[in-house]
């Protein structure tokens, strides 16, 4: 869900930013400022989404190890593929 979110603010934003400077040019400065101030509201809902998404894989997924330390002892106790 976040994942999805964080991509349509970031696309959106990205299209807002490119075409501030012709909001600028033909509607004027006032609206070029709440352009700019609408894509760095995007880029700060892109960045919360990011960081939302990131909590929730670490919530449904810790980490087990890696390659240089291996899975701690409490991994290895409990490891779900087991051979029967």
């Amino acid at each position: 869900m976040f994942k999805v979110l964080r991509i349509v603010c970031s696309v959106i934003g990205a299209a807002d930013l490119a075409a501030c400077i012709f909001i600028f040019v033909y509607l004027g400065t006032l609206w070029g400022i709440v352009s700019l101030i609408a894509g760095a509201a995007l880029f700060g809902l892109t960045v919360l989404f990011k960081t939302l998404q990131e909590r929730e894989e670490h919530k449904n997924d810790p980490p087990k190890g890696d390659f240089i330390h291996g899975p701690s002892p409490a991994d290895i106790g409990s490891s779900d593929d087991k051979t029967e």
